[in-house]
């Protein structure tokens, strides 16, 4: 059976002088813990993100660019594929305007018309090879795979990630969950997965799912569950127009499917790195030179300091892959 997947990417101009009014007018703040003018600044990669969609998933039916009423002045917005959607399009007037991209994410599945299955891009996270609809569902469940570990609290996002765990535990026994489905949780784990699957997995009690930060594959009907049985906490996340550690996630959305069942076991198709760590011979400019997977996230990060020449060193590489103009592009 086919399944539609839609693609959705999230984008901010921080340039934008009306934005960034609009920022301090309704938080007071110009730079926060957790919500820096780095979470916002642009690396001018955008167009690549899109030149990759086009090259490397001819397939996804529409591409969701979800922003506060902004685009690039190079978007094409009549592109047939393109779905140009602003903040008040789909988000409860309630909760804007948001500068928190948990109000934006926890409402994704209000997107007009999204598909049941998408998968979740931030601006940061590339396709560079080949893909195909297989590496995101098969037979309509998220490709995924449950990572256990141990968190440890040293600051403000793990705070949140707390929050997320103690979510999945008022819900779920990770023994029972592995018991439901051993071979989903067995299949595809390293060693290391396996052994802390047979030091955790004796428990109800989970220690904490680690995400992988790339793309998330997700389905609206499992976000439409969240919102029914955690509505208070979701609502209280939605309701901060900036994000704090008193929030939830959508991980959560993730950690549901996995805790219930509802993925099919498939391990990462891409890689993470920090752009604060990068150099011109280090793994992650080796990782898009050699295109070693078919994801990068090229993540920023508050203790960037090149941020000029790393922003450069990775434009050069990704000239070199994505070269030609896509179509959404005027």
């Amino acid at each position: 059976m086919n399944y539609s997947i839609d693609f959705v990417v999230p984008w901010v101009d921080d340039t934008d002088p009306v934005w960034r009014k609009k920022k301090e007018e309704h938080t007071g703040i110009v730079m926060t813990e957790g919500n820096s003018d780095v979470r916002y600044r642009d690396w001018d990669t955008l167009k690549y993100w899109f030149r990759g969609v086009e090259k490397f998933a001819p397939w996804v039916r529409y591409v969701y660019f979800v922003t506060d009423d902004q685009k690039p002045e190079w978007l094409n917005v009549d592109h047939p594929k393109l779905r140009w959607v602003k903040h008040t399009d789909f988000i409860p007037h309630e909760y804007l305007p948001t500068f928190s991209c948990q109000g934006i994410e926890w409402n994704l599945h209000r997107l007009p018309e999204i598909s049941e299955n998408f998968v979740f891009f931030n601006d940061d996270v590339f396709l560079i090879r080949d893909t195909k609809p297989e590496d995101f569902f098969v037979n309509g469940q998220p490709c995924d795979l449950p990572r256990l570990g141990v968190l440890y609290p040293d600051g403000f996002f793990t705070h949140i990630l707390f929050n997320n765990v103690e979510v999945a535990n008022q819900h779920f026994s990770l023994k029972q969950s592995i018991k439901a489905n051993p071979m989903k949780w067995i299949q595809g784990q390293s060693l290391a997965g396996l052994l802390k699957l047979m030091i955790y997995g004796r428990r109800d009690q989970i220690p904490n799912s680690i995400s992988p930060h790339i793309q998330l594959s997700f389905k609206k009907s499992t976000y439409e569950k969240l919102w029914e049985v955690e509505f208070d906490r979701i609502h209280a996340t939605c309701s901060s127009p900036l994000r704090t550690k008193e929030v939830i996630t959508s991980y959560c959305v993730r950690d549901w499917q996995l805790f219930s069942g509802e993925f099919y076991p498939k391990r990462p198709i891409g890689k993470s790195f920090h752009t604060a760590s990068m150099s011109h011979s280090n793994e992650a400019i080796e990782y898009l030179r050699k295109r070693k997977g078919k994801v990068i996230c090229l993540n920023d990060s508050e203790d960037e300091q090149d941020f000029e020449l790393h922003k450069q060193m990775i434009l050069d590489e990704f000239e070199k892959i994505l070269p030609e103009k896509s179509s959404f592009e005027l």
